[in-house]
């Protein structure tokens, strides 16, 4: 017998079922995953109040990308208006300085 027959012999029934387990369990893993990314995706866009225009392509790298580019953008508007709030109320101050 040569060796490639002793190695089609040698996978065993078991062996393929676990490795067609083991690939359903990953398959099942990237959909959970990429579900989360989803959901994070909503509450950015809806909490954060940007618009995340969809990835180029449908992978979790570009996804991420996304979002990261959106939660930058959110912290971004956040700090502005933070700093713009600041402003006018030092603007009131100095308003009511001068009238008194």
């Amino acid at each position: 017998m040569c060796s490639y027959e002793h190695y089609i012999m040698s996978i065993t029934p078991k062996a393929i079922q676990d490795l067609l387990d083991e690939l359903e369990a990953s398959k099942q893993s990237r959909l959970r995953a990429w579900s989360v990314l989803q959901r994070l995706r909503m509450v950015l866009s809806e909490m954060g109040n940007v618009a995340i225009p969809p990835a180029a392509q449908k992978t979790f790298d570009a996804e991420g990308e996304a979002l990261e580019h959106a939660l930058r953008k959110s912290f971004r508007l956040r700090n502005d208006a933070i700093k713009s709030q600041a402003l006018w109320k030092a603007l009131d101050r100095a308003e009511d300085l001068i009238q008194n």
